[in-house]
Formats: C-alpha cells, structure tokens, sequence
C-alpha cells in the first residue's frame, strides 16, 4: 500500500457544486494544492460524462472519473485506461416499461454511450444528461430503444408514498431474480433503475486497489441515497450539513458547512494541516 497517498472521492451535486452548479476558487485552488502533493482527486456522480468533464477540467484534474452512480469509469486522460463498464438489460427495462407506463410513472429517460432515448424530453434531467453531442430518439419507450443501457430514470405521476409504493410494487413484479434496485431521487418526482452491488462505492473501490492506496486514506463526501454505500464503504466519510438527514447514520461524520460554504475543503484542511 500507498501510505502517505488519498484518494479524495467527491459527489457533485449538492456535494462539490453550489446551489447554482458551480465551483468555488477556494475549493479549486484547495484541491489543487492537494493534486500537486500527490494525492488523487476522483469525481463520483450520478451524471453522465459529458455532464461532468466541465468540472474536471475546470480543476485541471489527472484522475479517473466514476459516472452513472459507478457504471461507467473512464480516464479522459488516458485513451488505453481499461474502463469499467455495467449496464441495465434491455429485456428488462421493456418488461419493466410495459408494466409502469401510465400508471405510476408517465415518462422514461435512458441512455448509452452516444444516444438517449426518451419517450418526452424533460429540462430537468437534460441538466444532468446533457444533449451535447448525443443523438436523440423519441417516442415510446419500446419502439425506440435497441440496446442495453447506462440509465433509466422515470418520472413518477407523483411523489408521494402512494404512487412510490404502487411503483415499487410494479418493479418487484418484474425484478424475480433481484438483479436490480430501485431507487428515488430526494425533493423531486423521479426514480432510476440501477444493478444491484453496483455502485459509487463499488468502483470506487476497484480504483483504489489498482492505485494501491489504504482505504485508511480515503474521503469520501456525499449528499444523497446514491451515495448511501460510498459513505457506508470508508472510515473517513462525510455527509455534508445540506444532505439527507436520513442517511446521517452511514456517514463517520458531519460537515460544519454546506456546499455552498466550501464545506469539502474545511474538513479536509483539518485533516491534512
């Protein structure tokens, strides 16, 4: 192992980024500083990577990124990194589909490597799956998709425990062989599909086997149920003050400031000064 290098993973949104999608000049500057030492900085979202390569290279960073909640890592860096790659069976999300349209769920979003197929096309999750450079089918979800798929994320008629319960329900139905999660997203109307022991935290640790680091220095800083097992996994983790206060319990500790308050680099400026 490693001794004296960490590996610093950081969620984005409601983690890393401000209310407004941004980073602060103190929070790039900070972990610069920590980069140039040695230490390596690691991007986990639920994003795409083209959602995300805004903020690597804004940091300037030399890292592998973790897309898609852990289905996805790639090295924009380094075209020969052995990616990492899971994706949810089309079957599946057909026979899911036919059970859920219309009832509990009145949209779909899912994509691959360079198309999104989408039965409505939704600003919200455009945010987070952007249109940049992908092809764009839409129409019903079972006439358009052809291939297995990173994504598939609904919106639900809903979000109230009713239409959760009903959906959750539905998705038993299909999911016999538990294979696949479902999991809703925080303040918002929507659900996403994911396979289950896939995750942040799971890659996550797949990369720190290949950099030989100690779990002892690894951080991790999360805001949301995605990040339920990246917080849970490492000693040194951090939900942060704006986050879900549901999933206190699986974080080691607390941030003082939010998001909007460069609470990331106060806490690890107390560990490493």
């Amino acid at each position: 192992m490693v001794k004296n290098k960490n590996l610093i993973a950081l969620d984005l949104d409601g983690t890393l980024l401000t209310t407004d999608k941004k980073i602060s000049n103190n929070t790039k500057e900070y972990l610069n500083k920590l980069e140039k030492e040695g230490n390596l900085i690691v991007l986990c979202s639920g994003r795409a990577p083209r959602s995300i390569y805004r903020y690597y290279d804004f940091l300037n960073l030399k890292s592998p990124i973790i897309s898609y909640n852990g289905s996805l890592v790639i090295d924009p860096k380094i075209p020969s990194f052995n990616k990492i790659s899971y994706k949810l069976e089309k079957n599946f999300l057909l026979n899911l589909y036919k059970e859920i349209i219309n009832k509990e769920v009145v949209s779909i979003l899912a994509e691959n490597e360079d198309t999104i197929f989408c039965d409505k096309e939704d600003d919200f999750l455009f945010a987070f799956f952007e249109k940049a450079n992908m092809k764009i089918i839409n129409g019903p979800f079972d006439k358009v998709i052809n291939c297995d798929t990173f994504t598939f994320v609904m919106k639900l008629k809903n979000e109230n425990e009713e239409t959760k319960k009903s959906l959750l329900k539905s998705f038993d139905k299909i999911n016999k062989d538990n294979k696949y999660r479902l999991r809703f997203w925080r303040d918002c109307p929507y659900a996403e599909i994911h396979i289950h022991n896939i995750s942040k935290a799971a890659t996550l640790n797949l990369l720190v086997e290949r950099e030989n680091i100690n779990k002892e220095n690894v951080f991790v800083f999360g805001d949301a149920d995605n990040d339920i097992e990246m917080l849970s996994m490492f000693k040194n983790s951090f939900l942060m003050i704006n986050g879900n206060p549901k999933i206190r319990k699986y974080a080691t500790y607390l941030t003082t400031y939010d998001n909007d308050h460069d609470g990331i680099i106060y806490e690890l400026k107390k560990f490493f000064n």
